[in-house]
């Protein structure tokens, strides 16, 4: 700078500013010992800094040269949200890691644990963890009536839009006609199926009768034969 080489500086500026860039978009890995396969640890500059408890200064540099790493995921799953409220990070890193992921409000690591589950019994926002679940199902339930209205009201329009098409009620009737049509000769069939089967049960059932009555009959008549035969020796 004493020599009024600022074009000199400013390459300098420039080029730790795009190492710096780099270096907060590379992922760090560590894979296991006996199992290359299986990562024992990933995670982004951005992770580490909140974890190890890095100045919040610095955090804000790593967000703003790669805003992305906040839908970056770790080895387990967390986003950096997760870890920003287990470290209870200020209200500032907060609002920058939501303002560029608001799906990481809801999302949930590999235990299944949404960010606000990472809130400590001990830290001043434990209170969220409480009443932020009664909030958001306040919300859903306002959104649904809402919904509801609108749908309602979406609904009578397009009825009174549909009564004035003549042409889609012919095509309604049709339709309708149809699949009554189907249904009574599904019916039908299921009927005739049903009859079908019933005669034959029945006819199954008259000749097990019908063979059991002749059994019978047969029985009768030999014993019949052997009392006329006892008798007549009797009479000799």
């Amino acid at each position: 700078l004493e020599a009024r080489q600022f074009s000199y500086a400013h390459e300098m500026h420039k080029d730790a500013h795009e190492k710096f860039v780099k270096d907060c978009r590379t992922w760090v890995i560590a894979r296991g010992k006996s199992d290359e396969k299986t990562l024992r640890f990933r995670a982004l500059p951005l992770h580490g800094a909140i974890v190890f408890g890095a100045e919040e200064d610095l955090i804000m540099k790593i967000m703003k040269a790669y805003p992305k790493a906040a839908r970056g995921r770790d080895v387990k799953g967390r986003l950096p949200i997760h870890l920003a409220y287990e470290k209870d990070v200020s209200d500032e890193i907060i609002d920058m890691l939501m303002n560029e992921f608001p799906k990481g409000f809801i999302a949930k690591d590999k235990k299944n644990m949404t960010p606000f589950d990472h809130i400590k019994e001990d830290s001043p926002r434990a209170f969220l963890k409480k009443l932020l679940p009664q909030a958001n199902a306040l919300m859903i339930e306002e959104e649904r009536e809402k919904w509801e209205v609108e749908l309602k009201k979406k609904l009578e329009e397009q009825k009174v839009q549909l009564k004035s098409d003549e042409q889609y009620l012919e095509d309604v009737v049709q339709h309708v006609s149809q699949e009554l049509e189907a249904h009574h000769e599904s019916v039908l069939q299921r009927t005739k199926e049903k009859h079908e089967l019933d005669m034959l049960d029945l006819k199954k059932k008259h000749a097990a009768e019908m063979k059991s009555l002749l059994e019978g009959f047969e029985v009768k008549l030999e014993f019949e034969k052997k009392l006329n035969k006892m008798k007549g020796k009797g009479s000799k």
